[in-house]
């Protein structure tokens, strides 16, 4: 822990009475740092590992983002936003690992708990505020704007890798080529027909939840300025709650959300989209971790059982 202690001390002026690892995610790890002036939730991106590169290539600029959004709109309180540094910086580096800190949440992640119908409209009302804004902020988009774009490098050279056959991608192979191809073709069409954008988290999802005395929305790493359906597609159908026998909230979340922003329309075939990439994407990533990163067995395992969940999924869609 000397390492942490360090960058508390030099970077944040803090000096710890204790450090505890807490359950963090699968780009980084977390931490429980206690001392005289209160409790944080700190960060930590190994810099070596092969997905921490996407996470860390716009962080200056989506932690910006929850920054403003904390302490300028009706927000704040529900974002997770980052401490600066005694420079004034969001994060803090070093070449191994790069750290966001955070004041300490005194709740619980909600994970795959079933969600009330009032937290329901509590998220309803969170989403809905957040996609008021956008140009209303003092940020260049351009490097967040949605591109569309399908990130499949490493699932197009699967056969060409041949880790272990025993990979659901390798045994599936052809489906996630038809599902590549069929992504990117509704992409050319969404593009095509210019709608509008706000700010979206693009990444709601039970482990990115935490209920404190109030719901708070955590890890804006991937916010993107995009259609609405980039944030809209976790909630329609069963596909992501629906896989954790959360059902579909999709009934209580559109009403709150339509009267909070009744100038939005949402469009099935681009909820399909988003939900569709977002499993594409989930396999790149999982994948390139299984061949690049330094990995124990156990953990090779739990990626297995991800690309499995994955691999299912993508399969129920193409049916």
């Amino acid at each position: 822990m000397d390492h942490i202690e360090a960058i508390l001390k030099t970077e944040y002026g803090i000096t710890a009475d204790s450090i505890a690892p807490a359950v963090g995610g699968l780009s980084a790890s977390a931490y429980k740092v206690s001392c005289a002036g209160g409790e944080f939730w700190l960060k930590e991106y190994d810099n070596a590992k092969i997905n921490t590169a996407k996470q860390l290539e716009k962080l200056d600029l989506s932690m910006a983002f929850a920054f403003w959004l904390d302490n300028n709109t009706s927000l704040k309180g529900r974002v997770n936003s980052p401490i600066p540094t005694r420079q004034g910086e969001l994060k803090a580096e070093t070449p191994d690992y790069t750290y966001l800190l955070f004041s300490y949440i005194d709740g619980v992640t909600i994970e795959t708990t079933p969600l009330s119908t009032a937290q329901q409209e509590e998220l309803a009302e969170i989403v809905g505020e957040l996609h008021k804004h956008g140009s209303d902020m003092p940020f260049d988009f351009s490097d967040i704007r949605e591109n569309f774009e399908i990130p499949c490098d490493e699932i197009l050279k699967i056969q060409q890798h041949k880790p272990d056959d025993s990979l659901c991608v390798y045994q599936q192979y052809d489906i996630l080529l038809q599902a590549v191809e069929l992504s990117k073709n509704m992409a050319d069409q969404i593009k095509s027909e210019k709608l509008p954008f706000v700010l979206c988290h693009a990444d709601i999802h039970g482990w990115n939840i935490m209920q404190s005395d109030k719901l708070i929305l955590i890890d804006w790493e991937s916010i993107r300025y995009a259609p609405v359906e980039a944030d809209l597609y976790t909630f329609w159908g069963d596909w992501y709650w629906g896989d954790s026998n959360w059902g579909s909230y999709w009934d209580v979340f559109l009403p709150i959300y339509k009267k909070l922003n009744p100038i939005y329309f949402y469009r099935e075939e681009v909820l399909r989209f988003y939900q569709l990439r977002r499993h594409i994407e989930d396999i790149e990533e999982f994948y390139k971790e299984y061949l690049y990163d330094d990995i124990t067995e156990e953990e090779k395992n739990e990626i297995k059982s991800h690309l499995e969940r994955e691999c299912r999924f993508l399969k129920s869609m193409l049916q």
